[in-house]
């Protein structure tokens, strides 16, 4: 399937921002939230402390680390990918690693797809959680499949995930199971919520930098950013 025709047919799908609507009927058309793009705006966020680490947030990194990096992203999110194969590589090695930078990983799914594959995730700790989320981004084309009617159903994403799943060693129905674990669900839809109301958040990926919010970035504009932090 052309990954253009799948991330147009992901981005479509718009329900209302007040709730999530999760379908667990048999070929039913999943649903889920498509906010509106912000831009890549950098400014100082004044509600709340997106810094402060919850006993929920995935980290990657010493939590001693003197720069916080908070991303939120979409599981079926395009440019979430482009920037987990582009630049956390790079980050990861040059900044995570030796203890400069802690990674706070947050979802904000689009849609009920990334909903799904966000809770799915939810199951796995630690590096574990890391490397599958890394195998979903870098198979979006893969995961992301549409059912014999041509819709994505619950259905059709759960054989996507499973096929995921069992590369990181998780069994088929260990996966249905986390797609429906609705303490898992109300984990992920509090980060939304939370990223939604309290820290303005509206598209993915988007970055919080010891407070500070960004759009996007190459790596090198990231390199300054964090360097210039870590100096003072």
């Amino acid at each position: 399937m052309n990954k253009t025709v799948i991330y147009a047919a992901v981005a479509a799908i718009v329900v209302s921002s007040a709730a999530y609507v999760y379908f667990g009927q048999s070929e039913t058309p999943l649903t889920g939230i498509s906010p509106a793009g912000a831009g890549n705006k950098s400014e100082e966020t004044n509600k709340g402390d997106v810094n402060a680490i919850k006993d929920t947030d995935m980290v990657h990194g010493s939590k001693d680390a003197p720069v916080t990096l908070v991303e939120y992203a979409s599981m079926t999110c395009p440019h979430c990918a482009a920037f987990q194969k582009e630049v956390v590589p790079a980050l990861n090695k040059d900044y995570v690693e030796t203890g400069k930078v802690k990674l706070v990983f947050r979802e904000f799914p689009l849609d009920a797809i990334a909903r799904m594959a966000s809770a799915v995730a939810r199951c796995l700790k630690g590096d574990a959680y890391f490397s599958f989320v890394d195998l979903l981004f870098a198979n979006q084309q893969d995961w992301i499949k549409r059912s014999a009617s041509g819709q994505y159903t619950k259905e059709s994403i759960l054989e996507g995930l499973s096929q995921m799943g069992k590369q990181a060693g998780m069994p088929s129905d260990k996966v249905e199971a986390c797609a429906d674990d609705m303490a898992n669900l109300a984990l992920v839809d509090a980060n939304w919520k939370e990223g939604q109301d309290l820290y303005k958040v509206n598209s993915t990926p988007s970055f919080f930098i010891n407070g500070t919010s960004h759009g996007p970035m190459a790596y090198d504009d990231l390199k300054k950013v964090l360097d210039d932090l870590i100096k003072k």
